[in-house]
């Protein structure tokens, strides 16, 4: 039997920016391949989201360790990023807020990840040079422009995270991973309703 896996499927429209999307259980990689060419096709989202969701297909794991090994660099990419955002654009009190939110919640979780990973696998967690940022370069972008871009990015970014966490519960080993999986899942798919409203705005 062909095993299952979590993986996103794009349900609507983007609208002012913003993406109606939800999540389906799909039995194979060329089943979410379809789903984002048939998107596509309607128009339904740019080319570079495109690009985004064919990198998150790659990212469904089946144990503690590639978890991991994936979860710290894609949220170093958030961290990294929202710190670029505050430094030339946050152009409002909401933007700057959120930004320092993921800061500080993924820092602290990178923190616990490298520390279990130490304790679980008997090393210390190294980059493995595997993962593929997920975001547009920003260099050239400032104020209200970077704000929207950064925002448009991290509903995808979001997206990956919250369907990397949703693929590795079925192997989960510790309480620890279980709590942190649950809370990405509630904490940015939270986040993403907030994003697109925030979006309405620019």
């Amino acid at each position: 039997m062909e095993k299952q896996v979590v993986t996103p499927f794009l349900l609507g429209v983007l609208i002012g920016g913003g993406l109606v999307f939800g999540y389906q259980a799909v039995t194979s990689e060329s089943a979410v391949s379809e789903s984002v060419d048939q998107a596509r096709e309607a128009s339904l989202m740019p080319h570079n989201q495109g690009g985004q969701m064919g990198m998150m297909q790659q990212m469904a794991v089946t144990s503690e360790r590639a978890f991991i090994e994936q979860m710290i660099p894609h949220h170093q990419e958030a961290i990294d990023t929202a710190g670029e955002v505050l430094a030339r654009g946050g152009t409002t009190k909401e933007v700057r807020d959120l930004m320092n939110t993921i800061i500080a919640a993924q820092t602290a979780e990178v923190e616990a990840m490298q520390r279990w990973y130490e304790t679980w696998f008997s090393e210390p967690y190294k980059n493995n040079g595997t993962y593929e940022p997920m975001m547009r370069e920003l260099a050239g972008l400032r104020g209200e422009t970077l704000d929207r871009v950064f925002l448009e990015d991290m509903i995808m970014h979001h997206m990956g995270a919250i369907m990397m966490a949703r693929s590795v519960q079925p192997y989960l080993e510790h309480e620890e991973m279980t709590k942190l999986t649950q809370n990405i899942v509630t904490t940015q798919s939270a986040e993403i309703s907030q994003m697109r409203e925030m979006l309405q705005n620019f």
